[in-house]
């Protein structure tokens, strides 16, 4: 079982209730401009999507869950609506440290193939949009870097 999602770490008491079982477990990184996205694969399979999308300043967690799959902007909200899931997707807001661009906000989204807890999709997303705060990620995805 792995312990992160193409390379941004995330406990795997987050990751392993959204994976099927199975024998394998792979992942493949994609990117193109202001999303960094991995699917999860088991024996093949692709049973979870992330991503991770830069956004302007004023987007709500409702504009993002309109364009993602697996969740829908009436979906269950928590962290004062900021965070949207479903059972089969959700998308949180990153918290990126202070040198990130002000005129942008970071996205994480996830999305399953199948049908698991919500709470546990809720967590999952919570977790990884942490993960990905701490990372370098938003400074990757913001375009102005502070020297």
């Amino acid at each position: 079982m792995p312990s992160d999602v193409c390379g941004t770490q995330v406990a795997r008491s987050l990751l392993e209730p959204l994976l099927p079982p199975g024998e394998k477990v792979g992942a493949q990184p994609t990117s193109s401009v202001g999303v960094k996205r991995c699917r999860m694969l088991v024996d093949g399979k692709v049973v979870l999507s992330t991503s991770i999308e830069k956004h302007d300043a004023n987007t709500s967690a409702g504009d993002v869950a309109s364009s993602a799959y697996g969740v829908e902007p009436t979906d269950t909200r928590a962290d004062g609506g900021h965070t949207i899931y479903s059972k089969t997707g959700a998308v949180s807001l990153v918290e990126c440290p202070g040198s990130a661009s002000a005129n942008s906000t970071v996205w994480a989204t996830v999305r399953t193939s199948h049908d698991v807890k919500a709470s546990s999709v809720r967590d999952f997303v919570k977790g990884y949009a942490t993960a990905v705060g701490k990372s370098d990620a938003c400074r990757a995805l913001t375009t102005r870097d502070h020297a």
